[in-house]
């Protein structure tokens, strides 16, 4: 069941629960009247008239005519009659406020109980309650009556509010479930369609734009981050599938093309072959390094787990630099260490590994520079800083200059043999200890990459 039939479901439930509720109260109400008017009759009871009896003559013999009690007429609503055992009904109490009186043809002698019943006035146009108690042992019946006006007036009045109330709920609750629906749902919707677009193959949908300040707005904000975030990410993949692609297709085609040289009967001189081996040799091991390095980025990138370690600081700065002068005889690389602490929490392979990286990135790419490592360990924090005096970044290198195979200058790049991964997986690295690897640099004013650490 979707959520707007369930919304109005239960909104639907609430108002018939409100009518049920209006009708129970009703009910309650005209009973309660009903037994005030009971009790009202019952009160009369003391004052029921007796059977007419005949009257004596003046001789005293009983041959007189009889005579009847004559009839009362109080101020009141109150009608009294007794209905004879023949069928006779005899009026005695009609009060002055009666505009009408009781239909009482139709009754019968009542049992020995007293009995409470509604009947009509003979026009039709009101009700009256009616009590109806045995008078004597003749089988005459007594019948006090009131109309039940005021009773069926409060009953119409409190129908009408609870009526008017149920329409306003309604009405109220119609209001709400709209608003729910506008608001609430509708953005869901679109969201739901835009995402059913994507799915179908239209990477361009997003869902329409909504109010912030509610939930559904919010969903389809992050939905629409969530869907260029995926958009890019697969821009990132296709690039970095060709990329990869390319710098494999590099070195195959040039052993495929050493190779269909020899077969086509190149190569034969002296000294002739032993080179092209070399050069196959070569490309196949910038293939192999190649390879190593998106081995090792697609495991960082699987968050795998590192072999953390106590590590000596000092030790692993001048183990790189020492590699550095060896690898760049005559350059000037120095090493730095201070802090509180000289032992760190971290990889020591992956570490060396990126300090080697950015040394190496520096002096490849500035010849003419000088190199300062510097590190600082304590308790809260391991901060290494490699910095060089060369030529810097623009502004643009600087932003990319840790993208997977970016080149700020891709020919010279090449001809040193890089494939644009080094500082791509030193920023993994940086990541995978809970870390940052940043860059600051402006061109002319040499570079400076900073790693941090924290060791709590």
């Amino acid at each position: 069941m979707k959520l707007r039939t369930r919304i109005l479901t239960g909104f639907a439930v609430i108002v018939g629960l409100f009518v049920a509720l209006g009708f129970g109260v009703v009910a309650s109400q005209r009973n309660q009247l009903t037994d005030q008017l009971d009790a009202r009759l019952e009160s009369v009871v003391p004052l029921r008239p007796p059977r007419p009896t005949p009257l004596d003559g003046a001789g005293g013999n009983g041959d007189a005519a009889p005579a009847t009690q004559q009839v009362q007429e109080p101020i009141s609503d109150l009608f009294i009659a007794l209905k004879m055992a023949d069928g006779t009904e005899e009026v005695t109490v009609r009060g002055q406020l009666l505009e009408v009186v009781p239909d009482l043809s139709g009754l019968t002698n009542a049992s020995r109980q007293p009995m409470f019943f509604n009947v009509d006035s003979v026009d039709g146009s009101t009700s009256f309650r009616v009590l109806a108690e045995r008078a004597g042992p003749d089988g005459g019946t007594v019948l006090i009556a009131v109309p039940t006006t005021d009773v069926d007036e409060t009953v119409q009045r409190l129908t009408l509010a609870f009526a008017t109330a149920a329409l306003m709920v309604a009405a109220l609750l119609g209001l709400i479930a709209w608003w729910i629906v506008r608001l609430g749902l509708r953005p869901i919707s679109a969201v739901t369609d835009a995402a059913n677009s994507i799915t179908a193959g239209d990477k361009t949908e997003r869902a329409p734009e909504f109010d912030q300040r509610t939930e559904a707005g919010q969903l389809a904000g992050a939905f629409n981050v969530m869907v260029d975030q995926r958009s890019a990410a697969e821009d990132k993949l296709r690039q970095f599938v060709s990329d990869a692609s390319h710098e494999l297709r590099t070195p195959l085609t040039s052993i495929r093309g050493y190779l269909d040289l020899y077969t086509q009967g190149g190569f034969r001189e002296p000294g002739q072959l032993d080179d092209v081996v070399r050069r196959m040799q070569s490309e196949a091991g910038r293939m192999s390094s190649l390879i190593e390095n998106l081995l090792q980025l697609a495991r960082l990138d699987e968050e795998q787990p590192l072999n953390i370690e106590a590590v000596d600081i000092e030790q692993l700065v001048g183990d790189v630099v020492a590699g550095a002068i060896a690898a760049h005889p005559g350059r000037n690389v120095l090493g730095e260490v201070s802090g509180d602490g000289r032992a760190a929490q971290v990889d020591q392979h992956k570490i060396a590994q990126l300090v080697t990286v950015l040394v190496d990135n520096a002096l490849t790419h500035a010849p003419d520079a000088s190199v300062w490592v510097k590190a600082a360990s304590d308790p809260d924090a391991l901060t290494v800083s490699v910095i060089d005096d060369g030529p810097g970044l623009s502004a643009e290198e600087t932003e990319r200059v840790f993208d997977r195979f970016y080149r700020g200058d891709p020919a010279r790049a090449r001809t040193t043999g890089g494939s644009g991964l080094g500082l791509g997986i030193a920023k993994s690295i940086a990541l995978a200890h809970g870390g940052e690897l940043a860059v600051t640099s402006t061109p002319g004013n040499g570079c400076q990459f900073t790693l941090s650490i924290p060791q709590r």
